[in-house]
């Protein structure tokens, strides 16, 4: 049901990602600089047809993870669709944490380069969503024991 406990967690899971692309997740420090970077302006540059172009990979893959987490709330009625898409947010959110952590590694600076502890809400992301998941799979189990009774 939508009034579930599973909904509370993919909320808070929502939230949650929100937050990540709305926080700096990088800092640069130097002796007469500092400055960080937010979620949403972490991007890569290539090349496509001899046109180079800015891709923001961490606001489309923190994008997706939200949206999957979005429409699993309204997929109650189909527990088997609601904990796939879990799963597909989860890949989403460690994919978006997997491209924070690459531009950590490679970015360029005269500074220091820092993580913020702001990346953490990203595990804490994950962490409901796999909550969630379990709460699904309990409302699962019931549903097919209580069949089960009835036969």
């Amino acid at each position: 049901m939508i009034q579930r406990l599973q909904t509370v967690f993919l909320l808070l899971a929502i939230v949650l990602l929100g937050l990540f692309l709305w926080m700096p997740l990088i800092g640069v420090e130097g002796l007469k600089f500092k400055y960080t970077i937010q979620g949403w302006e972490l991007s890569r540059t290539l090349r496509f047809m001899e046109q180079p172009y800015i891709y923001y990979f961490n606001s489309i893959f923190t994008g997706t993870a939200i949206g999957f987490s979005l429409i699993a709330i309204f997929l109650f009625k189909k527990r088997s669709l609601q904990m796939l898409f879990c799963w597909f947010a989860i890949l989403f959110v460690i994919s978006a944490e997997a491209f924070t952590y690459y531009n950590y590694q490679t970015y360029v600076s005269d500074g220091d380069v820092l993580l913020t502890y702001w990346n953490l809400l990203a595990v804490a992301a994950v962490v409901f969503q796999i909550l969630a998941f379990t709460f699904i799979k309990k409302d699962e189990n019931l549903l097919k024991s209580v069949d089960r009774l009835r036969d």
